[in-house]
């Protein structure tokens, strides 16, 4: 066997008269220099070692940073007269002693800087203020733009979300957070509009792939917050005051009730998949019922359920029938079976006559079918809109699918922020 001369010292070998004489080893001597590392050998570290690492680099970091605040207080104060520093410790003082302090909304911009602070602030990984690519500043510019691509209808509409969001979840002070409110609810309203990937949209924005998923993800749940009051269940005199033309052979309608479903991505539990499955769609969905006035206003929504369910189990569990009157009218197709629940409640089921065991409709049968037919479309148009919204049309990832409930809060109230499905002269 030959080894070469890099794995031994020179002490190893047995000393020579001239450079021209090849030296030879001595007995019983290992290689011990320059030896392959096996793989049970190799210092790998573990997850957990992993993010106890990451950890101490960040530590690290914000201890950088903490140095540069220090560093220009006391160039401050050097520079600051005595009776200039008295009276910056009495306000100091008493801004200690009041309550609901909101001075640390006041932050710096990045042109009030130092040119050595906006190179340290970089090289720490911080960023400061709200720097945006100049096509995601045009979106916000124009109507047109903002509902092309977020499905906002106004400007103005953006502005009213980002006052009621500041309300509601203002930003975390010890949380240094790289976007504004008002450019995550953009963001959020893209994802839910475009349903397009989290790599392209941080690609957009300029962020990181989880920075971005962690602003959709809490955003979604702050809009669904603000815009639940927009989906509310009117009194039978705004409804009868707002009675289309084609109902009028339906005048004691209350609610127009239809399901729809939401691709949803295929789950690893196999209960989840057995619970999701829709034999009608022929794959994974949640299942959703949508109850509209005969107006098309959305008033009610249920939670989401797996597609495997029926249309009687999920009316049952939205509450519509204690929501009702007595003798009003609650207008299905016929997929509908719920004729006892709307006995026991005492309300009036309106439904497409079935064709059981005759051969044709009878005459009055086929104009009352028309009649219900023309009645109900309205529901398929407002679930038109809703489906304009390429998340709820497009196939949701499993990890979007605990916020379905409030995607489709969301964009049922912007539905009905629209334009109404209704033109005037329909009423």
């Amino acid at each position: 066997m030959h080894v070469c001369s890099n794995h031994f010292e020179r002490s190893n070998y047995f000393p020579t008269n001239g450079p021209n004489q090849k030296p030879k080893l001595k007995k019983n001597v290992v290689p011990s220099q320059n030896l392959p590392v096996r793989t049970h050998d190799r210092c790998e570290l573990s997850p957990v070692k992993r993010r106890k690492q990451a950890r101490s680099d960040r530590a690290a970091k914000r201890a950088i940073w903490s140095n540069i605040t220090s560093e220009e207080a006391n160039s401050s104060n050097e520079n600051e007269a005595p009776g200039d520093q008295e009276q910056g410790s009495e306000t100091c003082f008493e801004n200690t002693n009041t309550e609901g302090d909101d001075s640390w909304r006041d932050v710096p911009q990045v042109a009030d800087l130092a040119p050595r602070d906006r190179i340290k602030l970089a090289e720490i990984g911080i960023q400061v203020g709200d720097n945006l690519p100049s096509l995601v500043i045009s979106i916000m510019e124009t109507d047109k733009k903002l509902k092309s691509t977020t499905g906002l209808h106004s400007v103005k509409l953006l502005d009213s979300l980002t006052k009621c969001a500041d309300e509601i979840a203002p930003d975390n002070p010890c949380k240094k957070l790289q976007m504004s409110t008002k450019s995550r609810i953009v963001l959020t309203m893209m994802k839910i509009k475009l349903s397009i990937s989290f790599s392209s949209l941080a690609v957009l924005f300029d962020i990181n792939i989880q920075t971005c998923c962690n602003y959709i993800y809490d955003m979604i749940a702050v809009l669904s917050k603000i815009l639940k009051c927009m989906i509310f269940w009117p009194s039978k005199e705004e409804i009868l005051m707002n009675m289309p033309k084609c109902f009028r052979g339906f005048g004691k309608t209350r609610v127009v009730l239809d399901c729809y479903e939401i691709p949803v991505g295929k789950p690893k539990c196999i209960v989840c998949r057995v619970k999701t499955y829709s034999h009608y769609k022929k794959g994974h969905t949640a299942k959703v019922s949508m109850n509209i006035t005969p107006s098309g206003l959305i008033c009610l929504c249920s939670v989401a359920f797996g597609g495997r369910a029926s249309d009687k189990v999920i009316t049952q569990n939205t509450g519509v029938y204690d929501k009702c009157d007595p003798g009003d009218g609650i207008m299905v197709d016929k997929g509908y079976h719920i004729e006892e629940e709307c006995e026991n409640n005492m309300l009036v089921l309106i439904r497409p006559p079935f064709l059981r065991n005759n051969r044709k409709f009878s005459r009055a049968e086929a104009v009352q079918c028309a009649k219900i037919a023309r009645a109900r479309v309205h529901i398929e148009r407002v679930i038109q809109r809703v489906r304009c919204f390429n998340i709820l049309k497009s196939r949701i990832p499993w990890n979007l699918v605990p916020f379905i409930d409030d995607l489709v809060i969301i964009v049922s109230a912007l539905v009905n922020l629209g334009n109404p499905i209704l033109a005037r002269n329909k009423y």
